[in-house]
């Protein structure tokens, strides 16, 4: 007993004198703390590795990077009481009490806000504190880390302060890695500058709504809470999440458009990119490249930052995004399209709420809303393949077969057009069989930023223009006659006019069409009104996309025959 006395008032002596036992001298089960350190130290930097590269500091409102905030939790009481506490194997092997503690220190809170004109910037604060520096530029980001203190939290981050603008690396990390920085951020502060009463349709009225930035800013975020102009909290009593106030969700989708259940947990990926880029239409970007790259987090996707490219950057988004899906309604957009691709879009403002065609013409028993694009068509070749794989069938090269899709790597394809080695089936089937059996994937894309299309294709007869309804009336072969709105300029042609129009209506292929379980469902849907494209032949055989102001929509004449079949044209 009393050599157990002994023990621990030697060990409570080292505590309170400062002394450390030498790594020989240690008793049994005991670590040495350098040990300690080094093992805190580790998960430190796995925790940093994670968090904004820049944090402010609430309670100094100074900037903190790198070995400063290293140097912060090492001087703090957590990292005091971890070296008090872990001082056998034991506890040091206890990781996730280690981590969770790291953890709590740099909780930090994210700020989403409206930029306005004179905003505080990194190079404005020099080692100064917020809080000292008296214009009124700062009010904003002074209000931030008072209510980021005010609940606890000693870190904040703000866009404006905390991103070293001047530098492209820093400015690429941060929008590569926003998304992840507000879904692992303890709350995130909106700030309505203009709203001054807490009132539903003075919140669905903010223009923070138009901001491009604030889309993924609001789906990353966990938990939010909503502070009026004089930072007064817009719900005063409401739960710490304001995503949890039914009234204020329901106003944020009202806001939005965007379903509570991704409001509430939103998960990024690829799926349904349709539906996600008609989220960002009535949003608005001081540059236009934010169009593409206030969206790269939510697709959960990379791309290089280059500012200076204008729409190329949505190009190059959408490119990304065509890469790991196959959604048709990619190409069903109206308006001015892309630079770098006629085929493409040059903003997502051009995606109109509800796509038309096939959309509309799949009955309900077959069409789920859980079932993405992705999954859909790969369960449909899944299940072809499978059957294909059941038969005893040879093959043959043949080169004439509209119907098979182009082989090689659809991502290294040269960009001079090659006839392309066809495989056939020796087979009776009719074209429209083939495609149920062998249906082709929506799209086919080059490192060139060339995409060919498989289409059902219909040659122009007759195009003039009506002066008096300002649009063109088209007839196209086997194509009922429609009108369409352009304000480019097209060629006028007639019926009988023994040259070629130059001009082809196309309907882009649809995976969604191979649903049909049999033949004649295929050709009942493909007898219903389809979302169409007017293309142009361009030189060196490939073909230009004609840009309309209004949806073409067109339907069949008569039911089609069993020789129809698609063509893949590229589009430039």
């Amino acid at each position: 007993m009393q050599d157990d006395r002994s023990v621990a008032e030697t060990e409570l002596d080292s505590f309170h004198t400062g002394q450390s036992y030498t790594i020989d001298e240690l008793p049994p089960g005991r670590v040495d703390e350098e040990q300690v350190k080094q093992v805190i130290r580790t998960i430190a930097e796995s925790i940093l590795h994670d968090i904004p590269v820049r944090l402010l500091n609430t309670r100094d409102g100074k900037i903190y990077t790198g070995a400063a905030l290293k140097k912060k939790f090492e001087e703090s009481d957590k990292f005091r009481s971890l070296l008090i506490l872990i001082t056998t194997e034991s506890t040091l092997e206890q990781k996730l009490f280690i981590r969770e503690v790291v953890r709590n220190f740099f909780a930090y809170v994210m700020l989403s806000h409206r930029w306005e004109d004179d905003e505080l910037a990194l190079t404005n604060l020099k080692g100064e504190s917020v809080y000292d520096l008296p214009t009124s530029r700062f009010h904003k980001v002074r209000g931030f880390c008072r209510q980021a203190a005010r609940w606890g939290f000693d870190w904040a981050w703000a866009d404006t302060c905390c991103i070293d603008q001047m530098s492209s690396s820093d400015v690429q990390e941060s929008i590569s890695t926003m998304f992840s920085w507000y879904r692992k951020s303890a709350l995130t502060i909106i700030y309505l500058s203009d709203v001054t009463t807490s009132s539903i349709q003075a919140l669905c009225s903010s223009r923070w709504f138009q901001r491009g930035w604030t889309l993924q800013e609001l789906l990353a975020a966990k938990v939010i809470q909503l502070y009026k102009k004089d930072w007064s909290p817009f719900y005063p009593y409401a739960p710490f999440n304001h995503k949890d106030v039914p009234n204020i969700l329901n106003a944020l989708q009202s806001a939005t458009g965007i379903e509570k259940k991704y409001l509430k947990d939103y998960l990024p990926s690829v799926e349904y990119p349709r539906m996600k880029l008609t989220w960002a239409r009535r949003r608005a970007t001081k540059k236009k490249e934010d169009e593409a790259y206030c969206l790269i987090g939510i697709f959960g996707l990379t791309m290089s930052v280059r500012y200076g490219e204008g729409d190329k950057a949505f190009s190059r988004l959408l490119v990304e995004i065509m890469r790991h899906t196959d959604d048709a309604t990619l190409l069903d957009w109206v308006g001015q399209p892309s630079s770098m691709n006629s085929c493409l879009p040059s903003s997502p403002r051009y995606f109109t709420d509800v796509p038309s065609g096939i959309l509309h013409a799949v009955p309900e028993a077959h069409h789920h809303s859980a079932m993405s694009f992705q999954f859909a068509a790969k369960l449909v070749y899944v299940l072809n393949g499978a059957t294909r794989r059941a038969k005893n069938s040879s093959h043959v090269h043949h080169d004439n077969n509209t119907n098979q899709e182009p082989r090689g790597d659809e991502t290294s394809a040269p960009a001079a057009i090659q006839a392309p080695q066809i495989i056939k089936r020796r087979s009776s089937q009719s074209p429209l069989s083939q495609l149920l059996e062998n249906p082709p994937r929506p799209y086919i894309l080059t490192p060139e930023i060339h995409i060919t299309v498989p289409c059902f294709v219909h040659e122009v007869q007759s195009l003039f223009f009506e002066p008096g309804k300002n649009s063109y009336v088209c007839r196209a072969n086997g194509i009922q006659q429609f009108s369409l709105v352009t304000s480019e300029r097209l060629k006028i042609c007639i019926i009988g006019h023994h040259s070629p129009s130059g001009y082809l209506l196309v309907r882009p292929w649809d995976p969604r069409l191979c649903y049909a379980s049999n033949l004649a469902l295929f050709r009942q849907r493909l007898a219903t009104p389809f979302f169409a494209m007017l293309l142009e032949r361009s030189n060196y055989g490939r073909f230009r996309r004609i840009s309309t102001e209004q949806r073409i929509v067109a339907q069949l004449e008569s039911p089609p025959s069993q020789t129809y079949g698609v063509q893949f044209l590229p589009l430039q």
